[in-house]
Order: C-alpha cells, then sequence, then structure tokens
C-alpha cells in the first residue's frame, strides 16, 4: 500500500465531495454516501461490517470501511462502540494521517462525554495539530471547522472565533448546507458560553435554515432543538413550543428514544411557562425518565411537583 497515495486521494475526495453539488443541493457525511449506496432494505452498519470483514486488514479499502464505521457511531451518537473501535486503531502503527486526524478527534470528544478532560485534551491538542497540517496542504474549510470545535471543547474561545472566521471566508459561496450548519451551530456555541444568547438565537435560526431543506434527520432534530432551547432561554415561549413540535416529526419514541424523552421535558416545561399544565400533563406522559441525565431528570421532577399542586387546586369534575 502507497501509504502517501492514500493520504493524499482520501484527502483529496474529502475536498471536492465538498465542493461539487449533489442532488437536491445535499451533501452528505462518508458513511451517509456509503449507506445510501445501499438497497433500501439492506441495513447499513450490517453491511458495513460485513465488507469490512471482506478486506485485508490494514489494507486501503480496510481503513477507509474504518472510517465510516467511526462516522457511523459518532452520528449516532454511540459512544461506548465508539470509543471501543478507537482504542483498537489507536493500537495500530500503520494509520494514515487522515484516518488518525479523524480518530484523534471522535477519541477526544469521546473522552469528554466519559468526563476524562485531561485525556480529552492531550487527544484533543493531537488531533488539532494534525487537522491544522492537513488544512495546510489541502485547504478543506469543513477541516477548519473541526480544529474550531476542538478548540472550544478546549476552552480556546478566542482561537475558536478566528478558525470559524477563516472557514466561513475560505467557503466563499459554498452550496454546502452541512458546512453551514456546522459553522453556525459552532458560533452559537461559542456565544452560548458567554450567555449571548440573542446572538446565539441568530445563529440558531441560520443552523436551521441550512439544514432543513436536507434528509439529515439527526441533523435537523439537533437544529431545531437548539433553537427552540435557545428561545425558552430568551422567553420565547410560543417559538420554542413550536420548533420542539416540530422537531418531532424527524424522530420517533422508538428510533431515538432519549432525544424523544428529552425533547418532552422541555416541551412539558414550556407548557407549564405557558400556563398550560393539561398540555403540560400530555407530554410528561412521553417521558421514560430512566433515560434522563440528572439535569432534565431535576427539570422533570420540579413538573411533577408543580402539576401536582395543579391537580389539588383543580376543581372537582373538571
Amino acid at each position: 500500500m502507497q501509504l502517501k497515495y492514500l493520504i493524499t486521494m482520501f484527502v483529496l475526495s474529502k475536498a471536492l465531495l465538498c465542493s461539487l453539488p449533489l442532488k437536491a443541493s445535499e451533501h452528505y457525511s462518508d458513511h451517509e454516501l456509503f449507506c445510501l449506496s445501499l438497497p433500501k432494505t439492506t441495513d447499513c452498519f450490517t453491511e458495513l461490517q460485513r465488507q469490512l470483514q471482506q478486506q485485508q486488514v490494514g489494507s486501503k479499502a480496510w481503513y477507509k470501511l474504518e472510517s465510516y464505521l467511526l462516522d457511523y457511531y459518532y452520528d449516532k451518537i454511540d459512544f461506548d462502540s465508539l470509543k471501543q473501535q478507537a482504542e483498537m486503531l489507536l493500537q495500530r502503527q500503520d494509520v494514515p494521517s487522515v484516518v488518525l486526524a479523524q480518530l484523534y478527534f471522535y477519541y477526544a470528544k469521546t473522552l469528554m462525554h466519559f468526563n476524562q478532560p485531561q485525556q480529552a485534551e492531550a487527544y484533543g491538542l493531537k488531533a488539532a495539530n494534525l487537522v491544522t497540517e492537513l488544512y495546510k496542504s489541502f485547504g478543506n474549510p469543513l477541516r477548519l471547522l473541526e480544529l474550531a470545535n476542538l478548540q472550544k471543547a478546549l476552552g480556546q474561545h478566542d482561537l475558536a472565533v478566528q478558525t470559524l472566521s477563516e472557514a466561513e471566508h475560505r467557503a466563499g459561496n459554498s452550496q454546502d448546507p452541512i458546512f453551514w450548519f456546522e459553522l453556525n451551530s459552532n458560533k452559537a456555541l461559542i456565544t452560548d458560553s458567554i450567555q449571548s444568547f440573542e446572538e446565539s438565537l441568530l445563529y440558531r435560526q441560520r443552523a436551521v435554515t441550512a439544514i432543513l431543506p436536507t434528509a439529515h434527520h439527526v441533523k435537523i432534530v439537533v437544529a431545531l432543538g437548539n433553537l427552540a432551547r435557545t428561545e425558552q432561554l430568551l422567553g420565547h415561549y410560543e417559538a420554542a413550543l413550536g420548533h420542539y413540535q416540530q422537531s418531532l416529526a424527524y424522530m420517533s419514541k422508538n428510533t431515538d428514544p432519549q432525544n424523544w424523552s428529552i425533547f418532552h421535558v422541555r416541551l412539558a416545561e414550556i407548557a407549564m411557562q405557558l400556563n398550560n399544565p393539561t398540555l403540560s400533563e400530555q407530554y410528561i406522559q412521553q417521558i421514560d425518565t430512566a433515560l434522563l441525565g440528572q439535569t432534565h431528570r431535576l427539570v422533570y421532577q420540579q413538573l411533577q411537583q408543580q402539576l401536582a399542586q395543579y391537580r389539588k387546586k383543580k376543581p372537582a369534575g373538571v
């Protein structure tokens, strides 16, 4: 295997993917393109695993599929599987630079998820350095968004702002909805950190505008949920209720049970903020408390207390 050739072709293929128009003006991540190439009756994850088993370990095709698998786990927010896969790959000495940058990035995110900030920072810096080197070589603005995301996670807010500005300048008149979704989502995260929610609202709206016409349902849920939460924090309760309700069309209780429960916590909370306890009761019934983290469980408990008081005051027969 010509490693230098593999690295060059892998990065160039990603750069070209971001510059060429696809149907319905959509751009897909690598694993999503792989999934879309399969018959509708074929399960993407099963086929990905099957093809991996057929490739020679360490070959160009094997690493390409491993890269898809990392993308798949990350997009599905499956951090347990992502951690296991990343740690297997980190033991190898022949990982191509582009895959290694992706690997460091995902592993840093995984370590943050599992509350290991010092280790996450170390891998985040490795990823940032490698992504910077790759960007200097090939100039892909999407790489800069990854770098800014890392800088934000590491607390380097000023650097992240500069990196996002450079990415936006480099992107120019790009028609890639994923780029604009990611750019504005990252801008919103930075303004959130200084509680500049009015500014965050603008970026959240732009992120929704970019991603809503696409078929990326997971990203649409994220965009609408983030916009709704920002609106709620600003006291725009009717708008927040509407956007949380809109997001439900892109998920289900079976396919995304955790977000389903979290979003219904917020819906129930907003209903109470709108003085509509009857509606809040309806949303409360959709929540699986076992799937809630500490923050959302506390909100759920407060809502139950408020609803209990409402029931006591409610006239009999009403």
